[in-house]
């Protein structure tokens, strides 16, 4: 674990207007009433600013220069590749960021990086990779000069348990028994005959997108009751609630509405995607590669859980949360006049009813917010920034019933047909749509919608093909 503190993002620049614009913007808070907090006194110099891409995707929200240098700590800390023996057993990736990287650091993926098992009895993914078989050739010279002295990586990280060719190590053996998967399970279609007689399936999902989670974490649970109760009754969400660090809230991540919390978001995936315990999440999935050595390399010890909170109150868990938290929501074009047309089709059609176009955030999230791992709050600079905002995601972060693009999996309260509506905002930006990427583009996405959304979607459909693209052409601005 490797968690320095103050270190500016790489590839970083200097904005000498961030202070300002930041000063600018809360001093019209002030003239409203707003109370002006200590950090608008000017600073001594200007912190760098981190930056995603050249379209904004990616950038921090305005900070105070010391939430920003534990922003850029986190970025740092997002990037970086784990290694045996903290790594897996079982794993999907060695870094935050192979899943979280288009169009910039925090966004999705390009390609499916978790599957989900209908019948699984053992909670979670399926993981793809076991360290018990990503080393080959063990140590190699060249020039007489020895390099990988404890052997050589496989490619890609050796051989993946969803490959039908896979020679399986010990470990995925194991995972296979213990969750039914094999590699001719097809797709669920949660309205077939097959799965109601109970047959196997699975469901591939790839990453969601992190721009503006700080945002939607600072949302109260009770804005979320309201959204459902005014909701018409075909369209009328449900809001699933969990037990999360000793306390029920309103979930509002994941596919599956599974997780409420930033901190607990991490810490999930921190275990089951990249295989770290964590103070969250203290124990490995499985023992399976406990004390063996491969190629020399001990692959897994007796450590858990490996994250530990550093001298500051942190652990990785808790630096990827600062990363995410930090982030702003993704940029918006300006509108033409098919877009601003598009806007109101769009509502008109019946789309707005779950993706629902804005939202404030509360008045206190550090009312809820929980502290790091190691007990530090929220900051009150920080807790300033995300307070009493109104964010445009074009989501009601509910479960929905989605007919058959449901992904036939059953998480809690939420059903094999119901899945949580994904957010809209940045949508431009992703190549592959809908949780299992099966659509190549926005009208695809729209054509795959069914159950409560089957209404609009047909109202789509119904529309001319010049009424379509102004939709389309409004989507990709927000």
């Amino acid at each position: 674990m490797r968690s320095p503190a103050g270190i500016v993002g790489k590839g970083t620049i200097r904005s000498l207007g961030v202070v300002a614009a930041l000063l600018a913007a809360l001093v019209l808070g002030a003239s409203a009433g707003v109370e002006r907090p200590a950090f608008l006194e000017p600073p001594d110099h200007v912190m760098p600013r981190p930056r995603g891409s050249l379209s904004g995707f990616g950038n921090p929200l305005l900070m105070a220069p010391d939430d920003l240098a534990v922003f850029s700590t986190g970025q740092e800390t997002f990037i970086e590749v784990e290694s045996l023996p903290q790594l897996g057993p079982l794993f999907n990736s060695r870094s935050c960021a192979t899943c979280h990287f288009q169009p910039a650091l925090g966004g999705s993926g390009s390609f499916i990086n978790e599957i989900r098992i209908r019948n699984n009895t053992r909670p979670g993914p399926l993981q793809i990779f076991a360290s018990d078989n990503i080393l080959r050739l063990g140590p190699q010279t060249q020039g007489g000069q020895p390099f990988f002295q404890n052997g050589v990586e496989a490619s890609p990280l050796g051989c993946q348990i969803t490959s039908a060719g896979c020679n399986l190590s010990p470990c995925q053996l194991e995972l296979m028994a213990q969750t039914g998967w094999s590699p001719g399970l097809p797709i669920c279609d949660p309205t077939s005959a097959d799965f109601a007689s109970g047959h196997n399936c699975t469901a591939e999902r790839q990453a969601t997108p992190l721009f503006g989670f700080g945002l939607v974490e600072a949302i109260s649970d009770h804005t979320f009751v309201e959204i459902a109760a005014h909701q018409p009754a075909a369209l009328r969400g449900v809001v699933k609630q969990v037990t999360e660090l000793g306390a029920v809230r309103v979930a509002r991540f994941g596919w599956k509405d599974d997780v409420a919390t930033l901190r607990g978001f991490s810490g999930d995936a921190y275990l089951n995607e990249v295989g770290i315990s964590n103070p969250d999440f203290p124990n490995d999935r499985s023992t399976c590669a406990l004390n063996k050595t491969l190629s020399g390399v001990l692959l897994d010890a007796d450590d858990d859980p490996e994250d530990q909170p550093d001298a500051e109150g942190r652990a990785d868990v808790d630096r990827f949360v600062d990363f995410m938290r930090g982030l702003d929501a993704p940029p918006t074009l300006p509108q033409s006049t098919d877009a601003r047309a598009g806007q109101g089709l769009f509502a008109a059609i019946g789309c707005g009813g779950c993706h629902v176009a804005s939202i404030r955030t509360s008045f206190n999230p550090a009312a809820f917010v929980p502290p790091t791992t190691g007990g530090v709050l929220l900051s009150p600079t920080l807790n300033f920034v995300l307070r009493n905002r109104t964010i445009h995601p074009y989501s009601d972060f509910l479960l929905h019933d989605m007919g058959s693009l449901g992904d036939g999996i059953t998480s809690g309260a939420a059903g094999p047909m119901m899945m949580r509506t994904a957010p809209l905002w940045g949508v431009r930006a992703k190549s592959r749509l809908l949780h299992d990427g099966r659509a190549e583009d926005i009208a695809g996405a729209i054509q795959f919608h069914a159950g409560q959304a089957a209404a609009s979607r047909d109202a789509f459909l119904g529309l001319t093909p010049a009424q379509q693209q102004q939709v389309l052409d409004f989507l990709g601005t927000i």
